[in-house]
């Protein structure tokens, strides 16, 4: 039998087979049971020999394994059968009466510490042959991968969700400019506050060895912020502070965790990296306050929330006529609710004020040209749209959120092979960009490449189903993988999550627009029209796409969708 019996509960058996790989890989033996403890399941003499026989028995501590009857079970036999006993922690929890009295004594060790479990285990008296070889987090281009976790909102009014949130975002964005550094994205950040699972999975899922931890106290004026950085392979902190101040203090506040990540991390900043890293986006502490809640109600994505937001940028640029990114931020909203919700010609107006506003502020860059595409395409300007883009990559060839415009105005003007192209740069520039991955996948299905639609899938769908793993609420996520599914030709797939999907009645209207097309690319146009009605009555109001989109070319002439047309066209012209 093996030297090592693993307790578990069969919720945490990713982390479990995780350790087994890392013992098995510093040469010692081990056994589990790898259909994992169910609440359910009964023992099997198989179980009872092999802790009976293991010289060394480690209980995996988690709130799901400390509630579970036969991880229970299974440590009292080993303290009844004087075993030596290892107490690993997930994450800190406190232990039940039964728990609590067969570990009294016994010192907890972080599953995230491996030199601390090896030296746990050699000290029980089982010396590994060699060190461990195997990595929980894989870095494969050299950089050091970084993702910064939700800052936690400790408030006494706990309303401050939308300060930790912008103090995060801004963190991302300064550090995401060191070329030495992979930085997980905002909406990566965004995406992990649902993930219910152990960070040690997520970290071996996405590929992230480095994470900044923190949380926020925000009353009045008076503010502290505390982080600090784990380095997930070894468990350790490579450091931690804690910084208070006022509000007028923030912006040197977050430039010293800044710093102190890239010290921590012992990267050489080049001169523009540091320039960078020193540059303040507003000088007016009330206006970037102004700014951070109206981000919070920006990714909210109705059209209420985008109007709450736009009136606190314009209340940002009030306070500060010299803040470029409110303006750019502001120029970003109308454009959403004119293309999602509808709206009146004003709206493309307000925007490029604002983003004149940016031209004047910051000069001809990236991010002004591929605003002012945006504009133009909004206005049916697609030539327009696609010289301007090509300005915004002349000013910056890595811009990536330049390859989607550069990919729109293309698929705007026809040119189906040239915006493949645009999306395949995207894809190489943000290769974890779900969005990126669906906007090729959509253009080669209008080219009807069959075989690169194949080559396409096949890069999607792992990123796809990895995400949706750790977040299995973003149906969102789900339409879209369902939408790539039957791209690709695989219909039953496809129909299967469709329909999962269809009989969530709290699905949002772009979603249910997804569902529609997935219906109609499987040849169901009865289910196709029902989700389009069901999007439509949800609000959405993408003209361009219902105009355009040949997933809807099933139903182009059918007097439902005639009718839906000419409904959608009359409320347009009357905005």
């Amino acid at each position: 039998m093996s030297d090592i019996f693993i307790s578990y509960s069969s919720k945490d058996r990713a982390q479990a087979e995780q350790l087994t790989e890392l013992l098995a890989s510093a040469g010692l033996s081990v056994w589990i049971d790898h259909q994992g403890i169910g609440a359910a399941t009964s023992w099997s003499a198989e179980i009872f020999d092999a802790i009976e026989s293991c010289k060394a028995f480690v209980v995996m501590l988690s709130p799901d394994s400390i509630e579970s009857k036969n991880v229970a079970r299974e440590v009292a036999l080993a303290s009844e059968k004087n075993k030596k006993i290892l107490p690993l922690d997930l994450e800190p929890v406190t232990l039940t009466r039964d728990l609590g009295y067969h570990l009294a004594g016994l010192q907890r060790t972080s599953m995230t510490n491996i030199d601390a479990i090896i030296r746990a285990l050699s000290k029980l008296g089982l010396e590994a042959t060699q060190a461990p070889t195997m990595k929980l987090v894989k870095e494969t281009d050299g950089r050091k991968s970084l993702m910064i976790l939700p800052f936690e909102d400790l408030s006494p009014t706990a309303d401050n969700e939308w300060f930790a949130n912008g103090i995060v975002s801004e963190l991302i964005n300064v550090l995401g400019n060191v070329k030495a550094l992979k930085v997980m994205d905002a909406q990566t950040t965004k995406e992990f506050k649902s993930y219910k699972g152990h960070l040690t999975v997520y970290a071996k899922e996405m590929g992230i060895r480095y994470f900044v931890q923190g949380d926020v106290r925000k009353f009045g004026d008076q503010i502290k912020i505390s982080s600090r950085l784990l380095d997930i392979e070894t468990g350790d902190h490579l450091w931690q502070d804690s910084l208070k101040g006022t509000m007028n203090d923030i912006f040197d506040i977050q430039e010293t965790v800044a710093k102190k990540v890239v010290e921590g991390l012992a990267v050489i900043l080049t001169v523009d990296e540091e320039k960078k890293l020193d540059k303040k986006p507003t000088e007016n502490a009330e206006a970037y306050e102004m700014w951070l809640k109206g981000n919070e109600y920006f990714i909210r994505r109705t059209k209420s929330d985008y109007e709450r937001a736009l009136s606190l940028y314009q209340s940002a640029t009030q306070l500060d006529p010299s803040f470029a990114a409110a303006y750019a931020n502001l120029a970003l909203t109308c454009q959403e609710i004119y293309r999602f919700y509808g709206g009146s010609l004003n709206l493309l107006e307000r925007a490029t004020e604002a983003a004149e506003m940016v031209r004047e502020l910051e000069g001809e860059t990236a991010q002004y040209y591929s605003l002012t595409s945006s504009i133009a395409l909004s206005r049916g300007d697609a030539q327009g749209a696609l010289a301007y883009v090509r300005q915004s990559l002349e000013a910056d060839p890595k811009f990536a959120w330049g390859y989607s415009a550069l990919g729109f105005a293309y698929q705007a003007l026809g040119m189906k092979e040239e915006g493949v192209k645009a999306w395949e740069e995207e894809v190489r520039l943000t290769e974890n960009s779900r969005s990126a991955h669906f906007n090729l996948l959509i253009s080669l299905h209008e080219l009807g490449d069959e075989e690169r639609i194949r080559i396409a899938a096949d890069r999607a769908i792992p990123i796809y189903e990895r995400y949706i793993r750790l977040n299995p609420d973003d149906y969102h996520a789900r339409v879209n993988l369902a939408s790539i599914h039957s791209y690709s030709g695989n219909v039953s797939s496809a129909l299967v999550s469709a329909d999962e999907l269809s009989a969530i009645e709290t699905l949002d209207a772009v979603s249910l627009y997804g569902l529609a097309c997935t219906y109609l690319t499987c040849k169901s146009p009865y289910r196709g029209m029902e989700h389009l009605q069901r999007a439509v009555a949800k609000g959405y109001r993408d003209m361009d796409l219902f105009r355009r989109d040949p997933d809807l070319d099933p139903l182009r002439g059918t007097g439902e969708f005639e009718e839906l047309m000419r409904e959608l066209e009359s409320s347009f012209a009357k905005d």
